[in-house]
């Protein structure tokens, strides 16, 4: 009998077939990272793995091992020969063993060129023969032909490589679930350990694996806790990719799935439950039910990595080991404590690197220079500090690579030091707002000149800590953060206990906070941070801090008085006062104005706050950056009499936005310095417009009183530093005056005014560098067109608007439009949008129109393509509505076109003329999920054109909703 044939287990997923010269470092790049984010087991090889004439056993290995390739063609793929054998094998396995193969027509590729070997596939391909035979010339036109003949995808379907990855990462992952391929058991994770693991840290893998491999039921959930930047995160993926390893290599492994999810400080069960499900091949949505009646059958290990308190596992949908299946449950943790509260029976502590471990690798990572005798006793007591953690041995060692010379050596504690002292307890925003405040702080405003040039000089140190890993990117775009185990060390570094310098900090940050530090540890600090805490009193201190120069009080949702006495008084030093989002402190003592050297003073979001003590703000002659912004119950006068003409003078920044505050007039056109004002909804203070002695405001009988500010508008163009503005004007006249104002505006709000001079408003937004992200215009005749580019318009009772337009530019870096409103506007015709791809309508996500009766149709055929971020559109009372999409006059009935990808709702109401949604044409959303339509007498809705993955919504009554019924049918897509 005969043998039977050899099974080879699958490895990968997807088979990446391409010429590198070509494509390697561009699409090939670009389309292995889309299919391996969406956990689709890719394989793209290296040159190393061709050698000789011939294929590599590896390379020939993973094509055996592959379910699906992709041929990648670019315009010179057949002029490699390798590609053309690999090709031949890939064929081989398509006609012999069924694997499945797409391929790719890149630009300038014609299908027809491929299957007939011509244009320039035709020539490299004859002269190969020539150079290698007939045979093998016969063998790869053969393979050329099969391939080219396959169904796939081509770029002149799409016009843009980066719609076409897109097309191709969907088009895998349906297959893929379609066949149930994407649930491997194990997948790799990308782990950089940050040294051979030495025998310490071998020995602590050894234990892992014993535990998870002994069936004994005290094993069921184990524990793996020590400090951040110990390792426990590398430690945990190197136990999930031995596992992968292993089970790649044919060795079997003790469990049917593992999976290693994030957890964090402050866990999403949604996102992991999703990915979990994403894991185990579940759809999107799945509920806790279904994803614990998966796992109960399974045998699995769960590696929770980064758990700070317990972490509920029924909210989830995971089954507690152990269980009958013999499953597991790995946790990592800073705390051992939490270990045990998830379950663990057994705990295993993740020990530092040794002496010797820590030196190794300090000179592997610095370089051996740092060994020699004049350096090595200097850099042997920056590693001691580093007290053996891998990170803050790594950071500190690339900080310090190429340092040469024992002066050097010996400042860099200092450089260390002053690198800590501006990077602790607080997210740096893209944005740099609060960042800037505590330089202001410090001096080093004064030192660049103004707050851009600050801001400008801290982008700039910002990416020179990144390079040298002191920063990391943050969660959010624009973002950057300290890594915790920095962090960590930047306070160990700065400590009262460890300081060998003048610089000392007191840090007690968390909700765990409950009580003050005592007295006599303030005395000898020279920072201190107790942000986000839950103290309730503040001690009085018996001596002077003499060296405090920042205290940051910030998030503190319960104190409510700052001590009258022996507090503010000792603080004679004190340049930074940060007590934002204090929401129950009322009020702030006399003893304020002790703080005679004070330059930052944020009350920013004390919601309680009702008083300032008076005249104390004229007393801080160093101030420069007030913020009382959305102290909503701050319902006073300020900077008026003797505080105006004694002090603050030197206010570069002032925010009173969402505030009840005053400010009598000639105050603002004598700060000079100011740069940055937020005036924006505050409500008290007013504005007039005068032409010398004339008041020509709306109101003939305006005047100041107890309980309102009126300002004169040319104050603030008396501001020659002012370079941003916030604001809110009612019932005046925009004209001439406004013109110079324009381009310094990041959010404004204009009611009941009268624009007499059409240019001022066109003025906003003229300037490519300007970041106006707020926009609400309420009852303003006179206003004909606005250039929007924010991250919310407000568009509204606009009787003269006939047209709204879009920003040709718009640097990476800006906010976008998120959310565009569109009410009342009579004559309103229509939008202009850029057809540049960094358009502010490209990021829209929210559209809403209502009563806009003069407007047929929402998008003109040009539009829409560049809407790729819309996710809501409402539509209602608009008598003259036609059709949402204006199409061309010529098109295929039944067309399927594709322009809003990520559209979730969709709200018609009130729209008696509306009679398609595209005319002629279906619109394929993929991700609708909501659609409401009423009171749109002539609009078809059974079904209605616009179709989801399974088929044409079908409306009944007003209301659709994903899970609804669908009019199937094939979809013949039009790019």
């Amino acid at each position: 009998m005969a043998a039977p044939p050899t099974v080879v287990p699958f490895r990968w997923n997807v088979f990446l077939s391409f010429r590198g010269e070509d494509t390697r470092h561009n699409f090939t790049s670009d389309l292995y990272d889309a299919l391996v984010k969406e956990g689709v087991k890719t394989f793209k090889d290296d040159e190393k793995l061709r050698r000789g004439d011939l294929i590599s056993e590896a390379l020939e290995k993973a094509i055996q091992e592959s379910r699906i390739s992709i041929i990648i063609f670019s315009r010179n793929y057949a002029n490699s020969r390798w590609c053309l054998q690999e090709l031949t094998l890939i064929m081989e396995r398509w006609e012999k063993h069924g694997q499945k193969v797409f391929p790719i027509f890149l630009e300038g590729v014609d299908p027809l060129d491929v299957q007939n070997q011509k244009g320039s596939f035709g020539e490299p391909v004859g002269e190969l023969e020539k150079r290698f035979g007939l045979e093998k010339g016969e063998r790869w036109r053969s393979a050329l032909r099969s391939a080219a003949q396959l169904s796939g995808w081509s770029f002149t379907d799409f016009g843009d490589e980066e719609k076409l990855i897109q097309k191709i990462v969907r088009d895998i992952i349906q297959y893929n679930r379609k066949k149930n391929l994407l649930t491997n058991p194990v997948i790799e994770i990308p782990n950089k350990p940050i040294i051979e693991y030495p025998p310490s840290t071998e020995r602590m893998l050894q234990q892992i694996f014993d535990c998870i491999s002994d069936p004994d039921p005290r094993f069921g959930i184990i524990g793996l806790y020590g400090r951040g930047g110990v390792g426990k995160t590398t430690m945990a993926r190197e136990v999930n990719n031995r596992l992968e390893s292993d089970l790649a290599n044919g060795v079997q492994i003790p469990f049917e799935t593992v999976i290693m999810v994030t957890v964090s400080a402050t866990p999403n069960i949604l996102s992991i439950k999703t990915y979990i499900n994403k894991r185990l091949g579940l759809p999107n949505g799945s509920e806790v039910e279904a994803l614990f009646d998966v796992l109960k059958k399974k045998k699995f290990l769960l590696i929770l990595d980064d758990v700070w308190s317990e972490l509920k596992l029924e909210d989830v949908g995971i089954p507690r080991p152990p269980n009958d299946k013999g499953s597991k449950l790995l946790v990592t943790s800073r705390i051992q404590k939490t270990c045990i509260d998830m379950g663990a029976t057994t705990t295993i502590n993740v020990q530092p690197l040794s002496e010797s471990e820590s030196w190794d690798l300090f000179v592997e990572k610095a370089g051996k220079h740092v060994a020699a005798d004049d350096i090595k006793p200097s850099a042997e007591k920056i590693v001691q500090r580093c007290r053996g953690l891998p990170l803050a041995i790594v950071v500190v060692a690339r900080a310090m690579a190429n340092r040469h010379g024992v002066e050097v050596w010996e400042n860099a504690l200092r450089e260390l030091k002053q690198s800590a002292e501006h990077l602790q307890d607080y997210n740096i925003g893209g944005d740099l707002d609060e960042m800037l405040d505590y330089w202001v702080g410090e001096g080093l405003v004064d030192q660049f000149g103004s707050l851009k040039a600050a801001r400008d000089k801290g982008e700039e140190l910002i990416q020179s800590l990144k390079i040298v890993y002191m920063l990391e990117d943050g969660e959010e775009k624009g973002s950057v953060r300290v890594h915790d185990n920095m962090r960590a060390l930047a306070i160990w570094v700065t400590s009262s206990e460890y300081s060998d310098s003048g610089v000392k900090f007191l840090i007690r940050t968390g909700k765990s906070v409950k009580e003050a530090p005592l007295a006599l540890k303030w005395v000898g600090a020279s920072r201190i941070s107790l942000m986000d805490t839950q103290i309730k009193e503040l001690p009085e201190l018996g001596e002077t801090c003499q060296k405090l120069t920042a205290f940051l009080f910030r998030k503190n949702r319960i104190f409510t008085v700052v001590p009258s006495t022996n507090f503010l008084q000792h603080m004679g030093h004190l340049r930074v006062l940060d007590l934002s989002e204090s929401q129950n402190l009322e009020y702030l003592p006399d003893s304020l104005s002790c703080l005679v050297n004070l330059r930052v003073l944020r009350l920013h979001m004390c919601k309680r706050l009702r008083a300032l003590p008076v005249p104390v703000l004229g007393m801080l002659l160093q101030l420069q950056v007030l913020d009382l912004g959305w102290c909503s119950e701050l319902d006073q006068q300020i900077l008026g009499g003797f505080e105006c003409k004694s002090g603050v003078s030197n206010l570069r920044y002032l925010d009173v936005k969402f505030s009840k505050v005053r400010i009598p007039e000639g105050v603002i056109s004598r700060l000079y310095e100011l740069e940055e004002l937020r005036f924006y909804a505050s409500n008290r203070i007013k504005w007039r417009v005068s032409s010398g002695e004339e008041d020509v405001t709306t109101d003939e009988n305006e005047s100041a009183s107890d309980f309102e500010s009126i300002i004169d508008v040319r104050e603030l163009c008396c501001l020659i530093n002012l370079t941003s503005l916030t604001i809110s004007f009612e019932d005046i006249i925009i004209s001439d005056w406004f013109k110079p104002l324009a381009n310094k505006i990041t959010a404004l709000s204009l009611n009941r005014c009268t624009v007499e001079k059409q240019d001022a408003i066109e003025a906003l937004n003229l300037d490519k560098s300007q970041n106006l992200w707020q926009l609400v215009i309420d009852d303003c005749p006179g206003v004909k067109c606005v250039r929007i580019g924010s991250l919310l318009t407000v568009l509204k009772n606009c009787k003269d608007l006939e047209l709204v337009l879009d920003r040709a530019e718009v640097e990476h870096d800006q906010y976008f439009l998120h959310e565009l409103h569109l009410v009342k506007l009579p004559k309103l015709k229509g939008t202009w949008v850029s057809l540049e791809s960094l358009n502010c309508f490209g990021q829209l996500s929210k559209i809403v129109i209502e009563d806009c009766h003069g407007l047929r149709m929402v998008f003109t055929k040009e539009m829409p393509r560049l809407f790729n971020n819309l996710k809501e559109l409402r539509a209602r009372y608009c008598v003259k509505l036609e059709v949402i999409i204006e199409t061309e006059k010529e098109v295929e009935v039944g067309e399927v076109i594709s322009l809003f990808p990520r559209l979730e709702i969709l709200k018609l109401e009130d729209l008696p003329t509306l009679a398609d949604v595209s005319t002629n044409q279906i619109l394929h959303c993929p991700l609708i999920r909501e659609v409401n339509v009423s009171n749109c007498l002539r609009l078809k809705k059974d079904p209605l054109r616009i179709r989801n993955k399974d088929g044409l919504l079908v409306i009944e009554g007003e209301h659709w909703k994903k899970g609804n019924k669908v009019m199937e049918e094939e979809i013949q897509a039009s790019q």
